[in-house]
């Protein structure tokens, strides 16, 4: 999602990835509006080699960026799921 969504920025005007393991778009366009979170105990994209580099990137790029990091593994919490779609809805 965070790869096809800045490669595609110009169509996509937000883009929420949750946990992600890659950022490696082939092209970039456009500046959509971005929700990240992770898990602090994530051992499939551990958080530090992922979202920890991603987010400091993206932000010095110009990227609008909302990140939450919860205490948990590679999952989606009720609670940040929620507040992805509060996000997404402009709320």
């Amino acid at each position: 999602a965070l790869s096809l969504g800045i490669g595609n920025g110009d169509v996509f005007t937000t883009i929420m990835a949750f946990s992600p393991g890659v950022m490696q778009p082939a092209d970039v366009a456009g500046k959509p509006r971005i929700f990240l979170s992770h898990g602090t105990s994530d051992g499939v994209m551990p958080i530090d080699d992922t979202s920890r580099k991603f987010v400091p990137r993206l932000k010095a790029l110009g990227y609008d960026v909302v990140y939450k990091e919860y205490d948990g593994r590679h999952t989606l919490p009720p609670e940040i799921r929620r507040e992805a779609y509060l996000w997404w809805l402009g709320r």
